[in-house]
């Protein structure tokens, strides 16, 4: 049952004020089993609410009993300094004296009643923003793992499908089902280095192996390759795409508009300190915007990202033509 309002005291009345101004209904007593389960079950972010705003109103309440004490002492004052001044300027005295007291209790509650209510939509706001950076964080991890779940299943899809081409192709197309079997092998080797920052030398070389296959495919007889690499240096690690991004210049600017195509050659070795990873192609050479394109660029920025002044991608003409392109990368 609830009390009834007449019945309280005057500081029981004060305490229930400071409550309802802060939102909070006082519990009650045959409550008590309810208030304590679902505080139980309440999140910290509601707990820490409700502690901050108990607090709040006890202060309230606390800061109107000390005015109303005050005010009390004020009057009680000011009916003592009647009775017992013993000329007006006694009493003259008391009044200004009980003035500033009262006046400085009233600046009191006003400054602890603004400071609360600012200290209070701080902590609101700041648990807000709180709320929606995690809310926010958790969206993108679902994201994050949908984009996972569906980079998983597109490449197998996409495997199943080009290995039943090939199986079909065989025995009509042979040609088919090679070119099938490069090509699975080559988006199986780009997929798996799109994975990590870096890759082998070693798988590196059968990325570009695997496309080469594909554009001699596409070039029949313009085309031929060769690639020597070192056998120390097969698992020595490099940022990925490099060595595939000097390849594809290599066919795009020098062996396809050239007539008679020419002859690629993919070659690493260890000089001192450093490993050289050279592309050799015997196609048109340097033309007007030779090392300016986007994707030499983008091995420029590689690899002062990855190794600072440490490492450089090296142009030169190769004789009687063609271009030279090196990687000089640390051990």
């Amino acid at each position: 049952m609830t009390t009834p309002i007449s019945s309280l005291s005057k500081r029981e009345r004060l305490f229930r004020l400071g409550y309802l101004l802060f939102g909070i209904n006082l519990p009650e007593q045959d409550q008590s089993t309810s208030a304590n389960s679902s505080l139980s079950t309440s999140s910290a972010s509601e707990l820490k609410k409700l502690v901050l705003r108990i607090f709040l109103a006890v202060a309230f309440a606390l800061a109107c009993v000390y005015l109303i004490s005050s005010f009390e002492d004020f009057v009680s004052g000011f009916i003592d300094g009647w009775n017992m001044a013993g000329n007006a300027d006694d009493l003259k005295f008391e009044t200004w004296r009980m003035s500033q007291q009262l006046l400085l209790s009233l600046l009191a509650v006003m400054w602890f009643l603004t400071h609360n209510f600012l200290l209070k939509r701080a902590i609101a706001q700041t648990i807000a923003r709180h709320d929606a950076e995690r809310e926010r964080a958790n969206r993108l991890e679902i994201t994050s793992t949908l984009q996972l779940l569906k980079a998983q299943i597109e490449p197998h899809f996409l495997f199943n499908t080009l290995g039943l081409v090939q199986h079909l192709a065989e025995p009509t197309a042979p040609q088919a089902a090679a070119l099938t079997a490069d090509l699975i092998q080559f988006l199986r080797a780009t997929l798996e280095s799109l994975r990590s920052d870096t890759i082998s030398l070693e798988d590196d070389c059968k990325t570009c192996d695997a496309y080469l296959k594909i554009m001699q495919t596409r070039l029949p007889r313009r085309l031929s390759y060769a690639i020597d690499c070192e056998p120390r240096l097969q698992q020595f690690r490099l940022p990925s795409a490099l060595l595939l991004t000097l390849v594809e210049n290599a066919i795009k600017h020098g062996i396809e508009p050239a007539v008679d195509g020419g002859h690629i050659n993919i070659v690493a070795h260890q000089v001192d300190q450093q490993v050289h990873i050279t592309v050799i192609d015997t196609g048109l050479g340097f033309g007007d915007d030779i090392g300016h394109g986007l994707g030499l660029e983008h091995i420029r920025n590689r690899l002062a990202l990855s190794y600072g002044d440490k490492a450089k991608l090296e142009l030169e003409e190769n004789e009687p033509r063609g271009v030279i392109a090196r990687l000089v990368l640390p051990t």
